[in-house]
């Protein structure tokens, strides 16, 4: 009887084992690769893994695909970025991730049609949906162009690319993983015009569902996130076996298979950011977004998407795939500390605390990364350590124009004012007027020259050493962080110093990692993120306590100190200061002082970023090498002010003309490049031609018109980055020896 009691117990444990979740997902549009990472998810049993039991049903013009996830009759859909539009309506909707990066809907041209630009389709023929006019990013690019719905003739959609090639129609809104396979086969060449080329950067295929399902289903929700980016990361890993996967169940647009595997390797290219990281969302992308929508009339101010993305109880961190594999093959750190800076850090007999310390626990803990403190004598001898490799991070770092080419910086996490300690009892000179005593190698040593530059510095290795200098006349102030001076001030028994507040700065606290360590700086920012409230309260109220004296003597310092950092500190994460800050450190760093564009610094670390992704992707990559004709004559007959007048035009029409891929800086003098990503050098020949014959065109206010000469090279697999911009360069030089004015390509 109890064996036969066992069996049946036995029995009905199992089913209940077995029993699967059931979900439904509404697709975007008919089966095809575009959602390949779903198939594969189902095919290769990940969703079975996690006892899931999937339904994929294709789209229904006749519902609306939102209200249909809100009222549970699917427990999961794909939108386009028009879901932002439904949000802001008022659906409560979470996004869980983007299957891709930038929407693969763009317009499409003939080659013949010389039509390269957004700005060549006024008073043209454009096929173009009233669904793809509700995307945003088609309208909004033309619009950017000064073309208006009324400035070119939309024509009803055929769908069918033979009218392009027939001519039936100038332009296409297609997607760049289908029509352009048809022409291709066709032996037809034909340019892309593509939104994300002029900075309409754009998710698509945005997975989704309800608040509600969310907040009742939470493990349900992770499992199915979980097992669907596992699906995406196979299906691009094996795009020939989910080709054949597709072609076989999920093929109800009949294509032939070596469409669909076009279509994977296409759509590849716009799964993964720039990380490698496959499904990021960003409420800042977002944001940027909501901007086109704007433009388009679809959404008005107002909107909020603080809530809008999911965060999955499996990684809260949404580390991506590479991020965690990064994290998996290095768990452990070496960080460099300030060894004396109390109360942010300092060292001692083999332990390391402070407020900054707590923060790197924190942030560590928070992503499981593991640290290993590398002690130093002075802050300088910490820089030394980091840029000789004998440690990975800085724990609390300012940035800095002369630290930001051989470091990145987290977002501060941190910011305490900035202050100067001056002497009591002397007439208060201003600061322009004052020799300062600063920190050697601190950030403001850096700093205070750009900003004041007849200003005296005095350098000092410790801050007891600098107000030491202060007592004896030698220095009239101490530039520090309020805290550290009370502390040393106290500690050292330096009376009489009070506070000059006219620097009007603060410390802004972030980690600094060396440049060669990929992912992790994204990896601490998502930490860093998740910081709360009450863990940065915590770490205040443990090392900054305001003491309270009758007396009155050198600790007045103490509570003036104490009481203007812990209102500072009620501020904490002043964003607005920081990021004007960091933009203006950028602007120094890569752009030309003179005409704003990119510097040639700048452009070098663009070269060796843009090889790279040719080299990956195996994508076609140009660089324009250009120079002003007779510049010199320019100078000499009507003076330099006049010649910088025409670098500045120049500079300013080339940027006017250049899509977000591009990269436009001044090498030198009176040169220019210009760098082309997916752009063979039949292209790049053409949109050369396009530069010169507006330049040349172009009103300088000079008694003569203004000329280049131009030079196109198309960037070899392997080639090195000096021989590839050297060819351009020769071109360049043979089209000065043929009469200028003219392109000519290696």
């Amino acid at each position: 009887m109890r064996l036969l009691f066992a069996s049946v117990l036995f029995i009905l444990l199992s089913g209940l084992a077995s029993a699967k979740d059931t979900i439904d997902v509404r697709l975007l549009w008919k089966h095809q690769f575009q959602f390949a990472g779903y198939y594969m998810a189902i095919e290769k049993g990940f969703y079975a893994e996690e006892n899931l039991d999937v339904r994929l049903k294709e789209y229904d013009f006749n519902l609306d695909l939102v209200d249909e996830v809100i009222q549970g009759e699917s427990q999961f859909g794909i939108a386009r970025t028009s879901l932002l539009i439904d949000k802001n309506a008022g659906a409560d909707v979470v996004a869980l991730f983007a299957a891709y990066q930038q929407s693969p809907l763009m317009l499409l041209t003939r080659k013949d049609s010389n039509i390269l630009l957004s700005s060549d389709l006024k008073n043209k023929n454009v096929m173009i949906t009233n669904d793809a006019k509700k995307v945003g990013e088609i309208i909004a690019m033309l619009l950017q162009a000064g073309i208006t719905v009324s400035d070119f003739n939309q024509q009803e959609h055929s769908y069918n690319p033979e009218d392009l090639i027939n001519g039936k129609t100038d332009a296409m809104a297609s997607y760049i993983s289908n029509e352009p396979f048809h022409l291709e086969k066709q032996g037809v060449e034909y340019n892309t015009i593509h939104p994300k080329d002029y900075g309409f950067d754009m998710y698509s295929d945005i997975l989704f569902t309800s608040r509600e399902f969310v907040e009742k289903n939470p493990e349900i929700t992770d499992r199915f996130y979980r097992a669907s980016i596992r699906g995406w990361l196979y299906a691009f890993e094996h795009i020939e076996e989910t080709a054949e996967v597709i072609f076989k169940y999920y093929n109800s647009q009949d294509k032939s298979l070596s469409a669909l595997i076009y279509e994977g390797e296409e759509l590849r290219k716009l799964a993964f950011d720039n990380n490698g990281n496959f499904g990021t969302l960003s409420i800042n992308k977002f944001n940027e977004m909501a901007q086109v929508y704007l433009i388009t009339g679809s959404i008005f101010l107002g909107y909020d998407f603080s809530d809008f993305i999911y965060r999955p109880l499996s990684n809260m961190y949404r580390l991506s795939q590479a991020e965690q594999s990064y994290l998996d093959e290095n768990p452990k750190v070496k960080v460099c500390v300030h060894p004396d800076w109390h109360p942010f850090e300092s060292y001692w007999q083999g332990k390391y605390q402070g407020m900054l310390a707590d923060y790197l626990q924190l942030i560590m803990g928070n992503v499981g990364l593991e640290y290993e403190i590398v002690p130093s004598i002075t802050w300088k001898q910490s820089l030394k350590q980091i840029r000789t490799g004998e440690c990975d991070l800085l724990a609390g770092a300012m940035q800095t124009v002369e630290r930001s080419q051989y470091l990145d910086f987290t977002r501060p996490y941190l910011s305490v004012p900035a202050i100067i300690a001056v002497k009591a009892d002397e007439n208060k000179k201003h600061l322009p007027e004052m020799t300062l005593g600063v920190i050697e190698k601190s950030a403001f040593q850096e700093i205070l020259p750009i900003r004041y530059p007849n200003l005296k510095i005095l350098s000092v290795d410790h801050v007891v050493e600098g107000l030491r200098l202060l007592q004896a006349g030698t220095i009239d102030g101490f530039v520090g962080a309020g805290a550290n001076i009370a502390h040393i001030a106290k500690e050292f028994q330096i009376a009489d110093i009070v506070i000059n507040d006219e620097l009007r700065d603060s410390w802004d606290f972030s980690v600094a990692i060396r440049n060669d360590r990929p992912y992790l700086q994204s990896i601490l920012n998502k930490s860093i993120a998740e910081i709360t409230p009450e863990e940065r309260d915590a770490i205040i109220n443990r090392w900054l306590v305001v003491e309270y004296k009758h007396t009155v003597d050198y600790t007045t310092i103490w509570i003036v100190i104490g009481v203007s950092v812990i209102l500072a500190l009620l501020g904490l994460y002043r964003y607005i200061q920081v990021i004007s800050y960091n933009k203006m450190l950028k602007t120094i760093a890569e752009k030309d002082a003179l005409t704003g564009i990119f510097s040639r610094h700048k452009l070098r670390s663009e070269l060796e970023s843009f090889t790279e992704l040719a080299q990956r992707h195996n994508w076609s990559l140009s660089v324009m090498f250009f120079d002003i004709d007779n510049f010199k004559q320019i100078n000499d007959s009507l003076g330099h002010d006049v010649g910088d007048k025409v670098l500045v035009k120049l500079s300013k029409l080339i940027s006017g003309m250049s899509r977000k891929t591009d990269r436009f800086g001044r090498w030198g003098g009176e040169e220019f490049l210009f760098i082309m990503l997916e752009t063979d050098l039949d292209k790049a020949h053409k949109i050369a031609e396009k530069f010169r014959l507006k330049i040349c065109q172009h009103q300088f206010g000079l008694p003569r018109p203004v000329t280049c000469s131009f030079g196109v090279a198309q960037y070899k697999h392997n080639e090195s980055i000096e021989h590839w911009v050297s060819r351009a360069d020769q071109a360049m030089y043979q089209a000065k020896h043929e009469g200028k004015n003219c392109v000519r390509v290696s």
